[in-house]
């Protein structure tokens, strides 16, 4: 019987832990992914640090895979989209589990609010069958029949960005972005930076990014297309920034799009600030309560006609336009790879990103990728 590898979060802010587990056969309709690459991400760490995720330890993480088709149970011919699919193919994965049936996937026609919603990478009791139900791991057991798999013509280093992208092609539908807007995206973390590719390749006349003092980001940012690119020592001022958008878009009123992908209550202010009247923004950084601020609905809100959404996860159609995205060779996503680590620093990872400033063996954190085929 063959053993492999899962790395499992066994209590609330609590260690990482690696055993070995026997391979699954996957049953009909199952499927057996051998892991390439699982990114790390902030859902990730803010798990880890939770008093209370609401389902029993322990929780296998890791929700950004890549991979390749190991072993396919009966049944199993093709994609999400028919394309065929035989052992050795890339996949990714939509880790996001929706039934099909309630009423958020059925009516609203919004399954990222499935009441019935389940996900790999956020999986209760992963010490028990099936085992392999994370990211972190040398394989993903794809067992559960509403499961989603895309065959992926690209490399493991671009396809990791699948899922965050598929975040990313969410806001932008939201946003309904117009060809000739000014686009301001408040944040050069890693969604903020697919943020400036996707829109500028989507369609956006100028983007403008926006970040702290953090060079590496900063540089990034600029070139994943970001026209205009403003670190806060280079305008300190949050008015004079407000000033600078104004004078830099195109139609000389603001920006016509803002997304916000900083998590704190704060960006989204300074977010509403960027938009031009009339325009959108999207709420996409603020994924976990970051706390409130002073928001007056008459003057913020109805004179100026804005809209403000919050875009929250994905779901298939996102992923089915992101695949065309991560693969588009005018977007030099592996750069944004700064760290790749055996599955044994998973822990150490995440204490960097929470606790040592995002520093990690002396190099800011940009997107670290786990790859359970380096030695440990």
């Amino acid at each position: 019987m063959e053993l492999a590898r899962a790395c499992l979060l066994k209590s609330p802010r609590g260690k990482f832990e690696t055993d070995y587990y026997p391979v699954p056969v996957p049953a009909p309709g199952g499927m057996l992914m051998k892991i390439e690459l699982c990114g790390v991400c902030g859902t990730d760490v803010h798990t880890w640090q939770s008093e209370d995720i609401g389902i029993p330890y322990p929780v296998s993480l890791g929700h950004e895979i890549v991979g390749t088709v190991a072993a396919l149970g009966s049944g199993v011919t093709g994609d999400y989209l028919g394309k065929p699919l035989q052992i050795g193919d890339r996949i990714g994965v939509i880790p996001a589990i929706h039934c099909h049936r309630c009423y958020f996937c059925t009516i609203a026609k919004t399954p990222e609010k499935c009441i019935a919603w389940k996900t790999y990478g956020t999986w209760p009791n992963a010490d028990q069958e099936p085992h392999f139900t994370g990211g972190f791991g040398d394989y993903l057991y794809i067992h559960d029949p509403n499961s989603v798999v895309l065959k992926m013509d690209t490399t493991p280093e671009r396809g990791v960005f699948l899922e965050p992208m598929a975040v990313v092609v969410h806001a932008l539908l939201h946003a309904g972005m117009k060809p000739g807007d000014t686009v301001a995206v408040q944040g050069v973390g890693p969604i903020g930076l697919l943020t400036v590719a996707a829109a500028k390749v989507c369609g956006a006349s100028r983007v403008i990014a926006f970040g702290h003092t953090n060079q590496m980001r900063l540089d990034l940012a600029k070139e994943m297309g970001a026209d205009l690119v403003v670190g806060t020592n280079d305008i300190p001022l949050h008015s004079d920034r407000v000033k600078y958008v104004m004078e830099h878009s195109l139609n000389c009123v603001g920006a016509d799009v803002v997304f916000n992908c900083v998590g704190t209550a704060q960006g989204l202010k300074e977010a509403i600030d960027y938009v031009r009247n009339s325009g959108t923004v999207v709420e996409v950084g603020n994924f976990v309560d970051s706390g409130t601020f002073d928001f007056n609905p008459c003057k913020d809100l109805l004179e100026r006609g804005i809209k403000i959404i919050g875009s929250f996860d994905n779901e298939a159609e996102h992923f089915v336009r992101a695949l065309p995205l991560v693969s588009d060779p005018r977007l030099p996503l592996p750069k944004l790879i700064s760290h790749r680590l055996p599955l044994s620093e998973v822990q150490n990872v995440h204490e960097a990103i929470r606790f040592n400033k995002g520093m990690y063996k002396d190099v800011s954190v940009v997107k670290a990728v786990i790859d359970p085929s380096l030695p440990d």
